[in-house]
């Protein structure tokens, strides 16, 4: 995929929908992690997953109706955040992310690649989330300049 932006300045965001979701991939040091509140307000759900490539971790984060209703870092689950912090504790238990005492359950030698897939599956799960690669990869969808 090729994107030819007008400067260097601008970010680039492309949409789509998928599974009952909206989405959106954003390009460049986009800022909807920033407006998640706002973009959720009045009884919306939304769900930015930031992979953070400069500044690891990918972060997870949920907000409904205005408010971040749980976050957490990918590979740092045991600290989580917002209204309800533990919504997630069930599936992450389940998994075999975290004990029931919240702390780690993955053996230390497991690979950070194969921990991290556990909890995005059940994040994909849990939310009924699945991104469409092929589509997002190599169809057209709308974009635009931010």
């Amino acid at each position: 995929m090729v994107l030819d932006l007008a400067t260097d300045d601008d970010d680039v965001v492309r949409v789509g929908a998928c599974g009952g979701w909206s989405f959106a991939v954003e390009y460049g040091m986009g800022n909807g992690g920033d407006r998640l509140l706002e973009i959720s307000r009045n009884g919306v759900e939304a769900i930015h997953l930031d992979p953070s490539p400069d500044h690891p971790p990918t972060t997870f984060s949920y907000a409904r109706d205005g408010a971040d209703v749980c976050s957490f870092g990918i590979g740092e689950e045991v600290w989580r955040w917002g209204e309800q912090p533990d919504l997630l504790l069930p599936e992450l238990i389940a998994a075999g992310v975290l004990h029931p005492d919240g702390e780690y359950a993955r053996p230390d030698g497991e690979s950070y690649l194969d921990r991290d897939r556990h909890t995005l599956a059940l994040i994909e799960t849990r939310f009924n989330l699945f991104l469409p690669r092929d589509e997002v990869v190599n169809q057209r969808l709308p974009a635009f300049l931010i």
